[in-house]
């Protein structure tokens, strides 16, 4: 391959990613303070200053919850219009504020999810909200917004914003964020209907028991997940998005849809470094273990550009046959009411809008019925945008895909995944 190619000229440049910017909320004190030699670095320092600005947010969850009037998001660190700077330093602080304020209050919610299921089990109680399962691929996200579309589109239209910043079916992660939970109309009606947090996170066994039956998730076969996963930058391998540098690194601003060349000219030896990383993910994260080490800390780590990841990532885990087992059982014990495969993304709309809506929901009646074919896709409308991105980006999957094969790269244990949860999608 005749070196890197260029950048998709017609993407937009990315913002520093609020997801990414979110773990520093979900970092505890003490992982700020380890460090080499129990000093503070410059990165972890910043990283510190962040969790403090996050300690500040209101959430759009305690708002919903609460039904008061309380300041937005931006007002509870900004202040409101008429109480805004009175001095020349002000404005500084409101430039540094801005860039974490979306991803700090995405972190708080994760946050507040997995203490409510924590007190749901012990005390007994379940959630009769449905618990979306997010993989942290290009398809989950998807999935999860088509589900707020289906409950929501009267109260706050996400179809019209997201369908103005489709790019290919691929959205950049900043604004994509601004116009979820950077909003507070979008937070009312998510919470309601929705339990869980928004962003990729792994599923407790506290919230798998208080969310028995009403699991949603998207499921994708292995080695398609991380041939997409590989061009996206590395996704959910912070060590690698720290190897190559700021332009792979969704979270920096240099990023841009194909600006990482290492990730658009794959090589057999980056290819089988990024399947350790990230083989078993699905697994992993059913049994509430981070994807390829994507710890709150270690991704935290990399964003603030640590010299050295080492004292703050641990080995991306690698499942064993019992974890395989147990997420092999949530899908065939009852957890799961809708479960998608991403090779079947129109069907698997279907069998999520008539979960959530009722409507088509006799084309799925009795025991062993299959989705029934698809008709035309305004059967499905609103249908938030969904694709496979630019060329540059398809090209570089396709080659992910070719070195996989001819390496003999399997992902066994998300493959047993998979054929379970392909034989639900055919037997519901």
């Amino acid at each position: 391959r005749g070196g890197a190619l260029p950048p998709d000229a017609s993407a937009p440049p990315r913002g520093q990613d609020p997801l990414r910017l979110a773990s520093v909320a979900r970092m505890t004190s003490k992982d700020l303070e380890r460090g080499s030699g129990g000093d503070r670095s410059p990165g972890i320092a910043a990283a510190e200053r962040a969790r403090v600005v996050a300690n500040g947010v209101t959430t759009f969850e305690a708002r919903a919850r609460t039904g008061r009037t309380t300041p937005t998001e931006r007002e509870a660190l900004l202040g409101s219009p008429e109480h805004r700077s009175r001095s020349q330093g002000y404005g500084l602080a409101r430039k540094i504020v801005g860039t974490v304020v979306l991803g700090t209050c995405v972190g708080v919610a994760a946050l507040s999810s997995q203490t409510r299921g924590y007190f749901m089990r012990r005390m007994g109680y379940t959630d009769p909200r449905p618990y979306i399962v997010d993989f942290g691929d290009s398809v989950s996200p998807s999935f999860k917004h088509q589900a707020f579309v289906y409950r929501c589109q009267d109260d706050y239209d996400l179809h019209t914003k997201l369908t103005e910043m489709n790019h290919h079916g691929m959205f950049d992660y900043y604004r994509e964020t601004q116009v979820t939970a950077g909003e507070p109309a979008f937070g009312a009606c998510y919470q309601k209907h929705f339990s869980s947090s928004f962003g990729p996170k792994p599923v407790y066994n506290s919230e798998m028991a208080a969310h028995k039956g009403k699991m949603i998730g998207m499921f994708r076969m292995p080695a398609q997940k991380i041939a997409a996963g590989f061009v996206n930058a590395f996704e959910s391998c912070p060590t690698m998005q720290h190897e190559h540098g700021p332009s792979c690194n969704p979270a920096h601003q240099s990023y841009a849809i194909g600006s990482c060349a290492p990730a658009m000219n794959p090589t057999p030896e980056t290819v089988e470094k990024y399947f350790n990383c990230v083989k078993g993910c699905q697994v992993s994260m059913l049994n509430g273990k981070f994807c390829g080490g994507a710890s709150p800390r270690c991704v935290a780590a990399a964003l603030a550009d640590m010299d050295d990841l080492n004292g703050a990532c641990e080995s991306p885990h690698v499942a064993n046959e019992a974890e395989i087992q147990n997420a092999i059982s949530k899908v065939n014990d009852g957890h799961f009411a809708v479960v998608g495969l991403a090779e079947r993304y129109a069907d698997s709309v279907q069998k999520l809008r008539a979960y959530l809506t009722g409507q088509g929901a006799t084309a799925m009646m009795g025991k062993n019925r299959k989705v029934a074919r698809m008709g035309e896709l305004k059967d499905l409308e609103p249908l938030v945008p969904y694709g496979d991105g630019p060329d540059v980006v398809k090209n570089a999957e396709a080659r992910v895909a070719e070195i996989m094969k001819q390496k003999g790269l399997r992902d066994l244990a998300d493959e047993r995944l998979h054929a379970a949860a392909y034989e639900w999608f055919q037997s519901h």
